[in-house]
């Protein structure tokens, strides 16, 4: 239990001091300004107070009490002082120096400490007093607790309000958009070979684009299925919600520098623990005071990364004296200078200067001889996304939800909603630019950063966007899909004619297909049946490749290779799909990594950019078109040609595995971790058979792997399937299944880590406990902060 009292703080002072005064304990529940947590068995914080920030106090405790070295982590990262605290780091090939101090480097240009500080100041009094109450439940935390963290990392406190602004930034803008925008391929390819290199670059991964030479997978390893089912579709009349986001496992995978994406899953109730006014449960980003994804019992919402394009570079030609060319006036670049410190062995701190400059585009990240890179990225000027997702989370209804999201702090992402009243609801949230013509392909690439009619300075208010409202289908769904195919029908909110081309391409890749084709399969579908169709580790891929006679198993199959017969035998009598005793899946994927292989090195060899910009295909013999958006693209274009590559995949599987028809889950493994005190040691504490494939098959369980890291021939899952909420909102309130399945919990020796991996392994969810009578039988400890 904590007992420090904090009466000199904005955030006290608007709880008031009852608990000072009278030290009781009433019915069993927290006192007003205290907040109680009970911990159930799955180390999942149930948060009760009397008022809101009484509640975020004792939430940023519980993020601390799970995950106090990551977080410490990210506020380190955020601030541009992980060198400072923490040594160079690991030498990085990427960025050429050592990695805490590209970080920081990279952290200072984008101004992310100067501008966390500017938003705080601006972001208005509701969110700097939910900040400052939650940095104050995280010191309150370290200071009774700090012996249970290593030294160094205690180095980093006390937590301010600004790593929390900071922080954010951090993560969306200048992590989950950049990527998305695959500009960190972009750069490294402009580095090597200019720009028409990066352009040919950004050309491979556009729709409808045909003039690239090169090939380049989008490895964001983001992703995320979101489903909102209406009434009329759901076998019990109530509204249902499914969310599941796609996003790397953090420190509890086995890959350093993850620990930026790390979740955790909490339940927030405020006022009468029997008869709250919120009972609020989902996830959060850790650090981060707010619920990015959840549900109250009476509404509730999921993200989807969407196909909104809101980061750009732009090149820039230097002249001998430093100026550049906008519009034809020769501008000088911004300097200003900045200090970054690097913690020695002995303890002593080294000082770098750095020399920072700017265009009228942004800041520059990059240079190659008079050649420079200015970065542009939306929403900087938003300072207010922790006000606008709280009262997202304390609306009652769509209507209060739509005023809440229409603010748009948040610069990205899909909206997916559903509510008690049976209202559904589909958003291309974030800050679209509006731009002066073209297409979404002409902005994919570098642009000409003399060219003023490339810059775009506003963006689309939300009533803008594309969207839908309880759409006649009855259902929307997006798994980062454009919003032209995240219902069935188009609405006219949602129809590419009524758009600006540039807003987003128009395809439909094979996991939306999946998806959409499932909730079009049945008219009154259960929670039942759509958690299993969620949890389809099917590879739609397979379907359209495969079978008929412009398949792959038929040319095999006329080959006079013998090897070459008997794999297609072993793919013929494969079921398709990903589950750990699938047997042909592996040969499958081999054969897909022959492809994508060749298809980056050949640019002369046909593919198929019609379904997505996230992975190159073979051609097929019919592409995906919009008037048959379920169906297409299906077939080879010369399935013949891809022979060679079945031979050879048939070859490695054998000799990795001395089978062709050897189990998916034998060599897919999830392999999760924990850490010693110092993080500087990984500790796997599984290694259990693994069911998903990753996104260019199409499974609707989508998992992102790596080649095992303990030199073995498996493979290791490192990102996708994730959190889950499945969620039926019945007039008594929200019935709800939910599941964290790499842990709730990051901290060295946690049991949280694998406690929930049985649920992810049979593919199903575990009980949510949200009335107090369910938190008290499920509790197995319980704190109050005060």
């Amino acid at each position: 239990m904590s007992c420090k009292g904090r009466n000199h703080s904005r955030a006290r002072r608007a709880l008031g001091g009852l608990a000072a005064i009278t030290g009781l304990l009433l019915s069993g529940s927290a006192l007003a300004g205290e907040a109680e947590i009970l911990w159930d068995k799955f180390g999942i914080p149930h948060i009760y107070g009397p008022d809101l920030l009484t509640v975020v106090r004792g939430l940023g405790y519980a993020e601390m009490e799970n995950h106090a070295e990551t977080i410490l982590m990210n506020v380190a990262s955020a601030r541009g002082r992980s060198a400072e605290y923490f040594g160079p780091g690991v030498f990085n090939t990427n960025c050429n120096n050592y990695i805490n101090i590209c970080n920081d480097i990279t952290v200072r240009t984008e101004g992310i400490p100067r501008r966390a500080q500017h938003w705080l100041e601006t972001g208005g009094d509701e969110q700097a007093d939910i900040i400052e109450a939650f940095v104050e439940g995280e010191n309150e935390y370290v200071e009774h607790h700090s012996s249970t963290i290593d030294p160094s990392f205690l180095r980093v406190r006390p937590l301010v309000p600004t790593d929390v602004t900071a922080g954010i930034q951090n993560f969306v803008h200048f992590h989950v958009m950049p990527g998305q925008d695959n500009l960190p391929a972009l750069i490294s390819a402009w580095q090597t070979g200019g720009i028409s290199a990066a352009n040919a670059v950004a050309c491979s991964f556009t729709p409808g684009c045909s003039t690239g030479t090169a090939v380049a997978r989008n490895d964001t390893l983001g992703g995320s299925n979101g489903w909102a089912i209406a009434p009329k579709k759901s076998a019990s009349g109530n509204a249902i919600l499914m969310g599941n986001p796609h996003q790397p496992w953090g420190n509890n995978s086995p890959v350093p520098g993850l620990g930026i994406f790390q979740q955790m899953e909490a339940n927030l109730v405020i006022g009468d623990p029997e008869k709250p006014r919120l009972n609020a449960s989902g996830v959060v980003v850790v650090g981060a005071p707010f619920l990015g994804i959840g549900y109250s019992d009476e509404i509730g919402w999921t993200h989807t990364n969407n196909t909104i394009q809101n980061t750009n570079l732009y090149e820039l030609t230097l002249s001998p004296i430093g100026t550049y060319n906008f519009g034809g006036f020769p501008l000088p670049l911004l300097h200003r200078r900045d200090t970054i410190k690097i913690r020695q062995a002995d303890g002593s701190l080294a000082i770098k200067n750095i020399d920072i400059y700017s265009s009228v585009h942004g800041p520059v990240i990059a240079q190659n001889g008079n050649k420079v890179l200015a970065l542009r990225v939306a929403g900087l000027h938003q300072p207010s996304l922790v006000t606008q997702y709280w009262r997202m989370i304390q609306a009652h209804n769509l209507e209060e939800f739509i005023a809440a999201n229409s603010a748009l702090q948040m610069p990205f992402f899909n909206v997916i909603y559903a509510d008690r009243d049976g209202h559904i609801l589909y958003v291309f949230g974030g800050q679209q630019p509006v731009r002066h013509g073209g297409d979404w392909g002409k902005y994919a690439g570098i642009l000409d950063g003399s060219d003023p009619s490339l810059l775009w300075t506003s963006t689309f208010a939300w009533s803008q966007l594309p969207r839908a409202i309880d759409p006649p289908g009855g259902f929307v769904a997006n798994s980062n899909n454009p919003p032209w195919t995240s219902t069935v029908p188009q609405t006219a909110t949602n129809d590419p004619a009524d758009f600006p081309a540039y807003v987003s391409p128009l395809f439909m890749d094979l996991r939306a297909q999946h998806g959409t084709g499932f909730l079009l399969s049945g008219e009154s579908l259960t929670l039942a049946q759509i958690l299993s169709g969620k949890e389809s580790t099917h590879m739609l891929l397979a379907d359209r490749v495969l079978p008929g006679p412009l398949g792959l198993i038929a040319a095999a199959r006329a080959s006079s290779d013998p090897i070459a017969k008997q794999a297609a035998d072993i793919l013929d009598a494969w079921n398709r799909k990903a589950g750990a005793q699938s047997k042909g899946a592996v040969l499958f994927e081999a054969w897909y990594a022959n492809v994508f292989d060749d298809l980056n090195k050949n640019p002369a060899l046909a593919r198929d950019n019609t379904i997505n910009f996230y992975s190159p295909h073979p051609k097929f013999a019919e592409g995906w078109m919009a008037s048959d958006p379920l169906n297409t693209p299906a077939g080879l274009d010369n399935a013949a040609d891809w022979v060679p590559d079945l031979i050879k995949a048939a070859g490695q599987v054998f000799a990795a595995y001395g089978a062709l028809d050897v189990k998916w889950g034998d060599v897919h493994r999830i392999v999760l971790a924990t850490h010693d005190p110092t993080f500087q040691t990984t500790i796997p504490v599984s290694n259990d058979p693994q069911s998903g494939a990753d996104d260019p098959f199409g499974p609707l369980r989508v998992i992102f792997r790596i080649p095992a890291l303990d030199g073995s021939n498996k493979f290791w899952a490192v990102s996708g399937d994730g959190y889950v909420q499945l969620v039926e909102f019945t007039k008594e309130g929200a019935n709800a299944s939910a599941l964290l399945g790499y842990g709730n919990a990051s901290r060295p020796g946690s049991p949280h880590v694998t406690d929930q991996l049985p649920f992810f392994e049979a593919k199903t969810l575990r009980p949510t406990f949200r009335t107090r009578d369910e938190v008290e039988k499920h509790t197995v400890s319980r704190e109050v902060v005060y």
